[in-house]
């Protein structure tokens, strides 16, 4: 091992412990959930590997520090980069969750009538001039993850669907996505399962519009914000009838 090999590793670690200096929390991510610990001891054993194999094989230093080093910082880099930065996201919407919840009928119920239109209800009640709460949730962290703050399934005049987050704060992380999933409490991906896209940040009010023309069966649904590079659940909301 060469004196060039031994500065670029003292560097990396040097930068290593001003990262976690700076943000503790990183120490989480390789321990996160047994797909991040084989990720992170996998990639070290290769990396051993490959220094051994390039050592016997007499390959020059310059090319082993950047055999080594490129790899080894991208992927610190997308794994670790949310830790330092939040997505702050804004949308408009025409109510909110607080304001239907409070007052969940537009008059009132007599008695012995129907309760007011559920998640996926069979016959939902008219549309009135803007969007109605079917479901409401509070979000909660999963797999070591924090997070609060409100989910809401909404029904729009047209009898098209859209996931509302309200007052959102998670923690950051790589490649989040985000699912209507079936039944209360879920914590993976079952058959049905609604993907809805991108996570659009770890901060503030957004929408997601279900695709066109789905239908719910009755019930409790999931919203829940999944991990795709390590396949693992990040925060989740039970959306409740009539909540």
């Amino acid at each position: 091992m060469t004196r060039f090999e031994i500065m670029a590793a003292a560097l990396i670690a040097v930068i290593a412990l001003a990262l976690v200096a700076i943000e503790p929390d990183v120490l989480e991510a390789p321990f996160q959930n047994g797909r991040t610990v084989v990720f992170t001891l996998g990639g070290t054993v290769l990396a051993a590997l490959a220094f051994v194999a390039m050592l016997w094989l007499r390959v020059p230093a310059a090319i082993r520090v950047t055999v080594l080093a490129v790899p080894f910082v991208i992927v610190n880099w997308w794994l670790l980069s949310p830790y330092f930065s939040d997505d702050v996201v804004d949308e408009s919407f025409s109510t909110s969750i607080s304001q239907q919840a409070a007052t969940p009928t537009e008059g009132p119920v007599s008695a012995g009538s129907p309760a007011p239109s559920a998640v996926a209800a069979d016959e939902p009640s008219p549309a009135p001039g803007g969007p109605v709460l079917l479901g409401a949730g509070e979000f909660i962290g999963l797999a070591g993850h924090s997070g609060s703050g409100d989910a809401g399934l909404f029904q729009n005049p047209d009898g098209s669907l859209v996931l509302r987050f309200e007052n959102f704060d998670i923690d950051n992380g790589p490649d989040l996505e985000v699912y209507l999933v079936p039944g209360p409490e879920q914590t993976s991906l079952p058959e049905g399962s609604i993907h809805l896209g991108p996570l659009k940040g770890n901060v503030g009010d957004q929408t997601y519009e279900l695709p066109a023309g789905t239908e719910l069966a009755p019930g409790a649904y999931t919203a829940l914000v999944w991990c795709e590079a390590f396949s693992v659940e990040f925060v989740g909301a039970t959306i409740a009838p009539g909540n």
